[in-house]
């Protein structure tokens, strides 16, 4: 279970470390960044969401149970993109947040 966890995890610390890194670069990159990384975030849900297939009966298959008989491997697909989803959204927030901070103080410097 932990490989899956880390399947699900590895991209919102991806952009994570990616927007920590665009604060080095211009202000432009950063906002490019989050916009890619929302895109590829969103992307990766409804791949995971069109993967998952017809629903079948357990008893078709020849499984005890329907949790048996489900490739769950789609739906860790989708939390990685809603999770990085989300954590777009909370960095576009940040990102909002600092930069308006940062323009205040500059303006009171001047």
């Amino acid at each position: 279970m932990g490989v899956v966890l880390a399947c699900v995890l590895v991209p919102p610390a991806v952009i994570l470390l990616g927007w920590i890194a665009s604060w080095w670069g211009t202000r432009r990159l950063r906002w490019i960044g989050l916009s890619v990384a929302a895109a590829a975030s969103a992307v990766c849900a409804v791949i995971g969401r069109d993967a998952m297939g017809p629903r079948t009966d357990p008893h078709a298959l020849g499984c005890s149970s329907a949790l048996e008989c489900t490739d769950l491997r789609p739906v860790f697909v989708i939390a990685s993109g809603l999770l990085g989803c989300v954590a777009c959204l909370a960095l576009v927030v940040l990102t909002f947040v600092i930069e308006f901070v940062v323009r205040v103080r500059r303006k009171e410097s001047a």
